[in-house]
């Protein structure tokens, strides 16, 4: 429940409005300290050092990359966005770029992780095992800072929909963040998977973060043309011939393709820059809806406010 006799604030960068307040108080946080991973690039198949440092109030979601004074520096921001082709690819606009970034930042968004720099000595995140459980698990272990600022939420006022010919992703007003996903794959191995869930730290860590990527047989030699899929393999992604899954040991849910896309989708809507309250449908979706939807919620201010929980 909220209290309206405040002032409300449309704009996400006037940190310094009163705003709508939550009956419970909750500060931002970061992590307690550094976190290290090692591995390879799903996409560019580079090996990867990446290190999450702790980042001061109000600082959001910050890629950094490279060493010393010459670190190129990318916001996790839905305008940064430069392609969404099998991955969500950030851009500073001046030619630098860092890819697939959904895992890290659905593991950060989900934990209720505020502010975090992500530190990379190459462009791409590390895939680890296609899902985000070693994120989610290292960064649990390492722990978390609160800090004195409050949190921000943008929350619906209105529905918001994006539809591209099958393809929907929506979101209505709501007081939590609650998340509904469709999929339909002609594939004996997946067909229609359904999931509906809050968003919070438990279920995340239990039903959402150990799901993994996935792709077909049938389109890698493509995809490899095309410089996409290099690192990719059966240790760090589900593969499916015709009829089968290639996996030895087989899936980790029966439904492991729909929690994988709700995973994705968590990564994507963490572009928005505060954790966003409403109610999220989507069906066929991938990155690219995800992100124009993001993107049309803050195209008028009668889609949202920013509310504040101090």
């Amino acid at each position: 429940m909220l209290n309206y006799d405040l002032k409300i604030e449309n704009n996400p960068s006037s940190i310094d409005q009163r705003l709508p307040k939550f009956l419970i108080a909750q500060k931002q946080k970061s992590i307690a300290g550094p976190i290290s991973f090692s591995g390879i690039g799903l996409h560019t198949g580079n090996k990867v050092s990446m290190i999450l440092n702790p980042a001061p109030e109000n600082t959001g979601y910050i890629f950094r990359i490279g060493k010393g004074h010459s670190k190129k520096i990318i916001k996790a921001d839905y305008k940064n966005v430069e392609s969404t082709k099998l991955c969500t690819l950030l851009s500073d606009g001046q030619g630098n770029t860092v890819s697939t970034v959904e895992h890290i930042l659905s593991a950060c968004y989900a934990l209720e992780i505020d502010n975090i720099f992500i530190d990379l000595d190459s462009n791409e995140i590390p895939v680890c095992d296609g899902s985000s459980i070693e994120f989610v698990n290292k960064i649990k272990k390492h722990g978390f800072n609160e800090q004195s600022e409050f949190k921000k939420f943008v929350k619906i006022k209105k529905n918001v929909e994006v539809i591209d010919g099958n393809k929907i992703a929506r979101v209505s007003p709501f007081e939590q963040t609650l998340i509904t996903c469709d999929v339909d794959y002609p594939h004996k191995c997946i067909g229609k998977q359904s999931i509906s869930l809050i968003l919070n730290p438990k279920i995340y860590s239990s039903q959402i973060c150990s799901a993994r990527t996935f792709g077909f047989l049938k389109d890698i030699e493509y995809l490899r043309s095309i410089g996409l899929t290099l690192g990719g393999s059966l240790e760090n992604a589900i593969v499916l011939d015709e009829n089968n899954i290639l996996n030895d040991e087989g899936l980790r849910f029966p439904d492991e393709f729909v929690r994988h896309k709700v995973l994705d989708f968590i990564g994507d809507i963490s572009l928005a820059g505060n954790r966003i309250l409403g109610s999220f449908f989507t069906s066929h979706s991938g990155h690219e809806l995800n992100v124009k939807l993001v993107e049309k919620i803050f195209e008028s201010s009668s889609n949202w406010e920013l509310v504040c929980s101090n």
